[in-house]
C-alpha cells in the first residue's frame, strides 16, 4: 500500500476495537496514508483480530496482525533473542518494533490496547519526533521531572508517573529553562493522558484519582540531564532509537513472586542513558490520549512492581552517576549498555538485593545485546 512513515505498535489480548478510534481519528486529520498498524497477538488474543486488521486495511489503514504462529516462524530467524521473549507478556511488542524498523519505518508510536486517541491530531503532534527543532530546554535541579505536575487531577492531588524516582517524591519539581532556544532533535515523544494517569500501585492504593486535564505546551523539550520515566503508552520513537527502546523482558522469578509492569520503564532509562551526548532529546506533551485502563488488582500489581520500584531506583542513579557511552551508532551503545549491566551494575547492587537480582541483570544484559544485534541485523 506505499511507504508509510509512521508506524504505530501495540499488543492485545482484547479484540482492539480501540483501533476504530484510531481509524476515525487519522480519517479526519488526513493521515490515512501515512500510518500502518502492527497489532502483535499473544496466546490469549481472540481470533476475530484478523478481521479486524482486514476491514481496517480495506477501509484505507494498513495494518498488519501478527498472530503466535507467525510469530514463532519469525523467531526462527533470530533463536537466541525469540526465545527471551515470553509470551503472555508485553515484551512482544519487541517483535512489532523490529518489524516496524525493518519496513522502514521513520518513527514509531508505541500505545496501549486501552489508549484512546483524543480530539488531537494523534499522528501529526508525533510527527514532530525525529525532527530537529529550535527550543528552550527544561532542567530541574533534582535531575528529574515529574510531568504528572503538568495535569489536573480529581480529586486534586500531587502525583508522579510510574517510575518516579521514590527518593525524589518529597518535593515538588524546580523547573527552569535554558537561556537561549538551541536546535536539538526530538529522539522521544511522550505523549500524556486524560482519565486514567499512569501511576504506579501504590498511588492508585491510595485512592482512585482522574487525570482531568492538560495545561502545558504542545510540545516541551527536557535538557539531557533531566530524565521522566517513558511508557509504552502513546510515546513515539525516532526509526534511529528504535534499538535504544528494547522493552525489558519480565516474569523473572524473584522472592515473593516475579519482576512485572516496569518493562517499559526500564527501557525508557535505558534510552535516556544511551542517548547521553548525542543530539537527541526527549520531548513530552500532546497528543493527549484517554487511558481507560482495564480492570486491575493493585495489590497484586504491588506484588509485581515491588522489585520492579527497588531495581529502578537504584539502577537509574548509577546510570546516571556511572554509564557513559562512548561509541557512536545506537545499537553498539546499547551492547555498551548490556555489558555495563553484567558488570557495574551488578557489583554495585544494594545489600538489600537477592541471588535472583543479580540473575534479572544477567538476563537484561544478555537481552539487550541480543536484542541489539538483531537490529544490527536488520538495519545492515
Amino acid at each position: 500500500m506505499g511507504y508509510k512513515p509512521n508506524h504505530i505498535v501495540l499488543t492485545t489480548i482484547d479484540n482492539a476495537t480501540v483501533l476504530n478510534d484510531y481509524y476515525a481519528n487519522l480519517l479526519i486529520n488526513d493521515e490515512l496514508e501515512s500510518a500502518k498498524v502492527w497489532i502483535i497477538g499473544d496466546k490469549k488474543t481472540p481470533s476475530d483480530i484478523y478481521n479486524l486488521a482486514k476491514e481496517l486495511t480495506n477501509n484505507g489503514l494498513e495494518t498488519v496482525y501478527l498472530d503466535i504462529e507467525y510469530q514463532d516462524n519469525w523467531g526462527r530467524r533470530y533463536p537466541d533473542f525469540y526465545n527471551l521473549v515470553p509470551y503472555n507478556d508485553d515484551c512482544r511488542r519487541n517483535i512489532g518494533y523490529l518489524h516496524a524498523l525493518e519496513c522502514g519505518c521513520e518513527r514509531l508510536i508505541s500505545i496501549d490496547s486501552d489508549n484512546y486517541p483524543t480530539n488531537d491530531d494523534f499522528v501529526n503532534y508525533h510527527s514532530q519526533t525525529g525532527k530537529n527543532i529550535n527550543r528552550f530546554l527544561l532542567s530541574d535541579t533534582s535531575g528529574f521531572y515529574n510531568i504528572c505536575e503538568l495535569l489536573n487531577f480529581k480529586p486534586s492531588r500531587h502525583i508522579f508517573p510510574r517510575g518516579y524516582p521514590f527518593s525524589l517524591r518529597d518535593t515538588d519539581c524546580d523547573i527552569y529553562s535554558s537561556s537561549r532556544q538551541v536546535f536539538v532533535k526530538i529522539g522521544v515523544t511522550a505523549g500524556l493522558w486524560l482519565s486514567d494517569p499512569d501511576i504506579d500501585s501504590i498511588t492508585w492504593l491510595n485512592g482512585k484519582v482522574k487525570s482531568v486535564s492538560y495545561f502545558g505546551f504542545d510540545l516541551s523539550i527536557l535538557s539531557q540531564n533531566t530524565w521522566t520515566p517513558i511508557n509504552s503508552q502513546n510515546t513515539s520513537i525516532a526509526r534511529e532509537l528504535i534499538p535504544a527502546f528494547a522493552f525489558v523482558p519480565m516474569g523473572w522469578i524473584v522472592p515473593g513472586g516475579r519482576i512485572g509492569r516496569y518493562g517499559d520503564i526500564l527501557a525508557g532509562y535505558f534510552l535516556q542513558a544511551i542517548i547521553q551526548g548525542t543530539d537527541y532529546h526527549v520531548a513530552f506533551g500532546r497528543p493527549l490520549v484517554e487511558h481507560r485502563r482495564n480492570s486491575h488488582n493493585y495489590l497484586k500489581d504491588l506484588y509485581q512492581e515491588y522489585w520492579g520500584m527497588l531495581i529502578s531506583d537504584y539502577l537509574v542513579m548509577l546510570l546516571r552517576e556511572d554509564f557513559v557511552p562512548k561509541e557512536e551508532s545506537i545499537c553498539n551503545r546499547v551492547i555498551e549498555l548490556s555489558e555495563f549491566l553484567a558488570s557495574k551494575a551488578i557489583e554495585k547492587l544494594p545489600s538489600w538485593s537477592t541471588p535472583e537480582i543479580k540473575g534479572f541483570m544477567m538476563n537484561t544484559s544478555k537481552s539487550l545485546k541480543l536484542w541489539a544485534n538483531v537490529c544490527n541485523d536488520i538495519i545492515s
